[in-house]
C-alpha cells in the first residue's frame, strides 16, 4: 500500500509522496501527489523479454513424425500435422512459403495475436482485398494532414580561407529543399500515439533503500530523463506558473539527434534525417528498434558545391 509522507520543513500545499518498495527495495517520490497513470502498472514479462529461446510451442501429445501405414481417412483429416490444425499449417506455409526472406517470428506472431485474434478482426471483410488497391487508399488519404511535410529554405554563412572578418560578413549561402515537421505537431502525433501508454507524464526521484538496518539513508538512483533533477525543476517551475489549473503538469523531455541514414544495401544513397525521441519513455523501450519510437523531424539536403 502507498505511503504518504511530509517532509521536515515542506509546505503542507507540496507534500511528498513515497511508493511501498518493490521486490529489488527501490521506490518512488513523487511531489504534491501521485501521478493520475503509471505506465509501469500495464508492463507485462513479454515486454521485457526478447529471446526467441524462450518461447515455447505447445504442440500437445501430436509427434512431429506421422505413423507409417496411416488409412487415407486418417491421412486427409490430419494434413496439416505436426502442426495443430489447418490454420497453424497455412500460417506456417505462408511464413516458410511467402517467397520473401525478410520475415521473421515475430512477424509472424504478430500476424497472428494483432491481426487475425484481433477483437475487431472481421473473417468477412477482406474477402475482396486487394493489398495494391489498398496502399493507393493510404497514399491519397489526408488523415495524416495534421502532421504533414514542410519545405523550407535556409541562409548559411560560410567561411572564408585565410580571411579574419565579423560573422556577420561572412559570404552567406542559400540551401534549397529542406524537409521538416512543426516541432509541435511531432510532439501532439507523438502523444496521440498508442505507445504514449508507456510515457511517464510526471518526474520522480527514485530510490534505493538497503535491506541493511544500518543503513539509514536510501540511496537515490538516476535512471531515466524522467528521474533526473532538471526534469523534477522544470516540473515544479512550470507547474508553479499555473495554480489555479487542476490539469496535470505533463513536460515533453525532447531529446534530438541526426546521423546519416543508408537508403540501399548496393550503391551510396543516402539521406540525412533529423529525428527526436521522447525522454518521458524509458530508455529501455525506445532503444528497441521494433518500438517505432523514433519520430522523424526533419531531412537536411545534401549539398554540392562546385
Amino acid at each position: 500500500m502507498d505511503t504518504v509522507e511530509n517532509q521536515p520543513g515542506e509546505s503542507p500545499l507540496s507534500p511528498i509522496y513515497h511508493t511501498d518498495p518493490n521486490g529489488y527495495s527501490m521506490f518512488c517520490e513523487y511531489e504534491g501527489g501521485f501521478p493520475m497513470y503509471d505506465p509501469e502498472s500495464s508492463i507485462h514479462m513479454e515486454q521485457l523479454c526478447d529471446s526467441h529461446n524462450l518461447e515455447r510451442g505447445d504442440w500437445g501429445d501430436d509427434m512431429w513424425h506421422p505413423r507409417i501405414g496411416n488409412s487415407l481417412r486418417s491421412i486427409n483429416e490430419s494434413y496439416f500435422k505436426p502442426f495443430l490444425n489447418a490454420t497453424v499449417w497455412r500460417l506456417m506455409g505462408w511464413f516458410y512459403n511467402g517467397g520473401s526472406n525478410q520475415k521473421s517470428i515475430d512477424n509472424l506472431n504478430n500476424l497472428m495475436h494483432n491481426v487475425i485474434l484481433a477483437d475487431d478482426f472481421n473473417h468477412a471483410d477482406p474477402q475482396d482485398f486487394n493489398a495494391t488497391r489498398e496502399l493507393k487508399q493510404l497514399d491519397a488519404s489526408t488523415i495524416f494532414a495534421e502532421d504533414n511535410w514542410h519545405t523550407a529554405s535556409i541562409t548559411i554563412q560560410l567561411p572564408c580561407e585565410k580571411v579574419k572578418a565579423p560573422e556577420e560578413h561572412a559570404p552567406e549561402f542559400r540551401v534549397e529543399g529542406l524537409h521538416y515537421h512543426k516541432l509541435t505537431e511531432v510532439i501532439r502525433s507523438a502523444f496521440a500515439e498508442t505507445a504514449a501508454e508507456e510515457y511517464n507524464a510526471m518526474p520522480y526521484k527514485l530510490y534505493w533503500q538497503p535491506d541493511d538496518d544500518t543503513v539509514a539513508t536510501p540511496e537515490h538512483i538516476f535512471s531515466e530523463i524522467y528521474t533526473a533533477d532538471v526534469m523534477l525543476e522544470e516540473h515544479e517551475e512550470i507547474k508553479g506558473q499555473h495554480r489555479n489549473c487542476n490539469l496535470e503538469t505533463v513536460i515533453a523531455g525532447i531529446m534530438i539527434w541526426s546521423d546519416s541514414m543508408h537508403l540501399a544495401s548496393f550503391g551510396n544513397a543516402v539521406l540525412w534525417p533529423i529525428y527526436l525521441f521522447l525522454g518521458n519513455q524509458s530508455k529501455y523501450l525506445h532503444a528497441k528498434p521494433n518500438a517505432f519510437a523514433a519520430h522523424h523531424l526533419a531531412y537536411i539536403p545534401k549539398v554540392i558545391i562546385k
